[in-house]
């Protein structure tokens, strides 16, 4: 996977869709992501989720920090690795580094007619 476009959903779930045809889905998530806050007057946080693809038996985890305090410019920078499945994904079994990978966040309005 070269690049797509995120998108967290509020039900854990995360997707990795087109960057040039958003309704195309290139993968989903084998289980809920996670966020883990920041602690005192720390602004990074830990962000773990993972990505499985129809035709590939290993899901590939990332897990990656931002800070937060970084306004519409934060970067969310980390780690990949796979492991098998939903135990992997979980970092309950195996895990083989990947690579790493960075994402910009990026905000979509939406207007209500009035």
């Amino acid at each position: 996977i070269k690049e797509g476009d995120l998108v967290f959903l509020k039900n854990g779930d995360v997707e990795l869709r087109s960057a040039d045809d958003s309704s195309t889905v290139l993968g989903v998530g084998a289980v809920p992501w996670k966020y883990v806050s920041p602690k005192g007057a720390d602004t990074m946080v830990t962000v773990t989720f993972t990505l499985d693809e129809d035709d590939q038996d290993n899901v590939l985890i990332f897990q990656g920090t931002m800070d937060v305090a970084g306004g519409l410019d934060r970067t969310l920078e980390g780690e990949i690795s796979t492991g098998r499945a939903e135990i992997g994904a979980r970092g309950n079994g195996p895990l083989k580094k990947a690579g790493s990978f960075k994402a910009q966040f990026k905000t979509t309005e939406i207007s209500c007619p009035k």
